[in-house]
């Protein structure tokens, strides 16, 4: 029997949302305590009356508590701004009724590792809502005030990040993606660029706006990822400078706090993407040296915990993308095979980080990325068998039908064809499995 849900009706919260019917079986000591610590920064009382009208926005505020604590990489870094999103979500009817079923989503994925089938009705209901919102939006003719248009359509892309969130953890890739191809055109007009004009990254990545730059991080990422184009052209210049500034910033809803990977990184990626599309930019050697000397010199905030265990796979989960990094440097831009010494080094490097911490959902359900980028470059079945192990632990990327299981089988598919055909991987054999797996 699933989670109980939540009343909409009146802004009333059913009596049966939070309490004894909860099974925290799947819930650690350490997301436990965490839990705690985000309940208290967020001033909720569990033995508060549920039948009163006032208390359903802290209720809300628990479910998102809850799911942050065992999906979010640094929980404690994003609660001031989850509850401050929250707060602005209740100012209107609609947004307020799409918070209050997303909360309800939340609270049950939170505690067990599948949806119920209301909530998955629940999440498709969502899902069909914001796309219609969207395709609606890019109908209407554009503003001929532009701020008025851009405020519209980040209007538009709220509960963006919440619902392909929810949908990766228990929906297939290609429904993420669908609903990014109808965000696509809506975060372009909320970007001040004229049309034709390339999106300038960093300024997104700074944007105090956190769809905005949570829709640019996941379209760079999933190019990376899928091997794929990104939706928008992007400006990217790249300079240590630039990093410094973005490491200054630390927004507290960070992108490096909600998966793990730093802006700077992200950055770094999207400049190496723009500069395979430029001829023999991969055959320059002096330009490649820079990339690789200048990512060991990028400064990545340290963790604060005052867990010692927590810190250090926090720092093991950032530290594996840089070598992911190097993957992607050589086997994407300088087109690289997965014998070449350099590519060799860097997945041995990331395999020692990964052998180095201890198995177990935090940190592994943050390696899953950097393990596709790298998992492409690894050839010995030891290796191979390592990240199966890791992977097939986490109980989203296990069960099939999910965005995670997905990156498995892109994996799978690299790992058979190239052993069946007794050749070393290319960047290209990406491409090939996403469209196996992913349909497009």
């Amino acid at each position: 029997m699933g989670t109980p849900i939540a009343s909409t009706r009146s802004g009333l919260v059913s009596q049966e949302l939070i309490g004894s019917q909860y099974d925290n079986s799947n819930i650690d000591e350490g997301d436990d305590s965490r839990l705690k610590e985000l309940q208290t920064t967020l001033y909720i009382t569990p033995t508060m009356d549920k039948n009163v009208k006032e208390n359903t926005l802290p209720f809300v505020l628990q479910c998102y508590s809850q799911w942050a604590t065992s999906k979010i990489f640094e929980p404690l870094k994003v609660i001031n701004g989850m509850r401050d999103h929250v707060i602005q979500q209740f100012s209107s009817e609609d947004s307020r009724t799409r918070t209050i079923l997303i909360a309800n989503v939340m609270i049950d994925l939170g505690i067990n590792s599948k949806l119920d089938n209301k909530r998955v009705t629940i999440l498709a209901s969502l899902d069909v809502e914001i796309r219609k919102k969207s395709r609606g939006f890019i109908s209407t003719p554009v503003s001929s005030v532009p701020q008025l248009d851009r405020q519209t359509a980040l209007a538009t892309m709220n509960g963006m990040f919440e619902i392909l969130a929810l949908q990766a953890q228990t929906r297939p890739f290609a429904v993420g993606l669908r609903l990014l191809d109808d965000i696509a055109p809506v975060f372009r007009r909320a970007c001040p660029e004229s049309p034709g004009e390339r999106v300038n990254l960093p300024n997104i990545l700074l944007n105090p706006d956190f769809n905005l730059r949570n829709f640019a991080a996941s379209d760079i990422m999933i190019s990376v990822t899928t091997g794929q184009p990104t939706y928008l052209q992007y400006e990217v210049p790249f300079s240590l400078d630039l990093c410094e500034r973005m490491s200054k910033a630390k927004s507290e809803n960070g992108l490096q706090s909600i998966y793990g990977i730093p802006n700077e990184l992200i950055m770094l990626f999207a400049w190496i993407n723009s500069l395979c599309e430029e001829p023999g930019a991969g055959q320059n050697l002096g330009l490649v040296s820079w990339i690789e000397d200048n990512l060991w010199k990028i400064k990545i905030a340290d963790d604060q915990s005052s867990d010692p265990l927590l810190r250090i796979g926090r720092m093991a989960v950032q530290e594996c993308w840089r070598f992911a990094v190097i993957v992607y440097l050589y086997m994407a831009l300088c087109e690289a095979d997965s014998s070449d010494p350099r590519v060799i080094r860097a997945q041995k490097g990331y395999m020692r980080l990964v052998r180095g911490i201890k198995p177990g959902r935090y940190p592994d359900a943050y390696l899953i990325n950097s393990m596709i980028v790298v998992g492409i470059a690894i050839m010995e079945e030891r290796d191979r068998e390592t990240l199966r192990q890791r992977m097939y632990k986490v109980w989203e990327w296990m069960e099939p039908g999910t965005t995670g299981n997905d990156a498995i089988m892109r994996l799978e598919d690299i790992w058979t064809r190239t052993r069946v055909e007794r050749r070393p991987a290319v960047w290209k054999d990406l491409r090939i499995a996403s469209r196996k797996v992913l349909g497009r």
